[in-house]
């Protein structure tokens, strides 16, 4: 099973074993009801027996299991290859084949279990850190409102900002009462270096200049807000609290039982998911 968010774009390769005629690609949810994709060949790549698609996930579409089939004739016998996809209305930090491997999961028929437990544990840990850290798939304009969100030093004036995690594109203006102003020429994204260290940028430096931070004036950034690439820490961490949250279901109570240990009451936070999350909690929420 592969997993993806609502709003991205995910790879599906098929496995075909043979060169078909008339191939189709089929994506419906595989509990059962109409298809949100064809059948359709648009799009269809083929290498060799390797059909590929590229399903481009509508940002509404609902959290479920759905299933890709290809299908076409070979030597006139029909044939047909599955693929499963589990979209969460966000994405996932860690990958469902490490988690399979963590709780030592061969088949296939809790995958859609585990992918729900993926999504539970990294909103949880995006709520505790008060970020995410997933990169927008396309640059949206944000509001902000510079009050109190301005620090100045002997650089110059530091507007405050939520992550960002790309400046391809990065449009900047000031104004108020809807009419904006564009400052971008006059703007440094803050710290220099974070794109290149795989961090994100968190303060914008107004060069020469002020930010206004009077009554009714506001910032729209236009921007890829998020991180630029998961931390390893926060990774790791989805993966373990997914795998907490999976085998809840044999604690019972917060109690889990063991034939060699007897009985083990659970803690209620696990310190090693907060220890790789502690150095990505913002300030205030420690």
């Amino acid at each position: 099973m592969i997993t993806a968010a609502a709003g991205e774009n995910v790879a599906l390769v098929f496995a075909a074993g043979a060169v078909l005629t008339d191939p189709t690609v089929t994506i419906a949810p595989t509990a059962g009801g109409s298809a949100v994709i064809g059948p359709t060949a648009d799009g269809l790549g083929v290498d060799g027996t390797t059909y590929t698609f590229v399903w481009q996930v509508s940002a509404s579409q609902a959290q479920a299991s759905y299933t890709a089939t290809l299908a076409g004739t070979s030597g006139g016998d029909p044939v047909e290859v599955d693929v499963t996809v589990f979209v969460t209305l966000l994405p996932v930090y860690a990958t469902l084949a490490n988690l399979k491997a963590d709780v030592t999961v061969t088949d296939t028929d809790r995958d859609a279990r585990l992918a729900a437990k993926l999504a539970a544990a990294a909103r949880s840990i995006d709520k505790t850190c008060g970020r995410r850290f997933y990169l927008d798939p396309a640059a949206n304009a944000r509001i902000i409102n510079p009050s109190r969100r301005v620090v100045v030093d002997e650089d110059g004036a530091h507007l405050l900002v939520p992550d960002i995690g790309d400046t391809d594109g990065l449009v900047v203006e000031v104004g108020r009462s809807g009419s904006w102003t564009a400052v971008t020429a006059q703007v440094e994204a803050e710290p220099t270096d974070a794109l290149d260290m795989l961090q994100p940028v968190t303060s914008l430096l107004r060069i020469g200049g002020s930010w206004p931070t009077g009554s009714g004036w506001r910032v729209r950034v236009t921007t890829r807000w998020g991180w630029p690439a998961y931390p390893d820490g926060v990774v790791e961490a989805n993966g373990i609290l997914a795998m907490r949250l999976f085998k809840r279901k044999d604690s019972p109570e917060g109690v889990l039982g063991s034939s060699e240990w007897g009985v083990i009451r659970l803690s209620r936070t696990d310190p090693d998911v907060y220890e790789l999350i502690k150095p990505y909690i913002l300030p205030g929420l420690a």
